[in-house]
């Protein structure tokens, strides 16, 4: 019930500060309907997109990455591990802006939405992407947290395999939607939004088996 309140207040204060920030709603009219506010919060959200991808991406990857393994935490553990939550959310602020470079670079080497080229971006995205995110779950991150080659090593050699197959049965029908439905610049966050249930996943996976 602590941690549930203390998400609800930051979800709240979020939303109020972005109306603020954007200067969407002057401060004697934050009183009014919460009914108002999605509209205008999607509104701030697609121009940051398009005009601030890399900062934008930045702070939703950080934020997405801290919630999976926070929810991990909270099922799993007696007390939550800031410092693991951290280091996650750390992990998602660097996989922001290398997302927005990436999904770029497909774009131009395959571009279109025909059936050949999300099979080449897909294609691409397995044999490049998921690896480079494994390994850096896998082993980068367990070398900053034990400061230990050999630990990072064997935890990298116990679970990478079994992490990039199930990323890739995962992301092959998540990415499909993505590289045929959206425009380039929704790609990063909607890759992050369904990376919150795969980081839930993936958190659980590192840290509970």
């Amino acid at each position: 019930n602590e941690y549930k309140s203390y998400l609800s207040r930051m979800i709240r204060l979020c939303c109020v500060g972005t109306k603020c920030i954007q200067g969407m709603l002057p401060w004697t009219r934050l009183q009014h309907s919460s009914s108002r506010y999605p509209k205008s919060a999607l509104t701030w959200l697609a121009e940051n997109l398009k005009d601030r991808p890399f900062l934008t991406n930045t702070l939703f990857g950080a934020l997405f990455m801290f919630g999976g393994d926070f929810v991990q935490q909270y099922y799993f553990n007696e007390k939550i591990n800031w410092t693991e939550a951290g280091m996650f959310g750390a992990i998602g602020a660097l996989i922001g802006p290398l997302g927005v470079i990436w999904y770029r670079f497909l774009d131009r080497r395959f571009p279109g939405t025909s059936a050949l080229a999300i099979t080449k971006k897909l294609l691409c995205d397995e044999a490049m992407w998921g690896p480079a995110f494994a390994a850096i779950v896998f082993y980068i991150l367990p070398l900053i947290e034990t400061g230990n080659h050999d630990a990072a090593a064997t935890e990298f050699k116990s679970k990478f395999l079994t992490a990039w197959l199930g990323s890739a049965a995962f992301w092959a029908v998540a990415q499909s939607i993505n590289f045929r439905f959206l425009p380039i610049h929704y790609r990063v966050l909607y890759f992050q939004i369904v990376s919150f249930i795969y980081d839930t996943a993936l958190a659980t996976y590192k840290y509970q088996f």
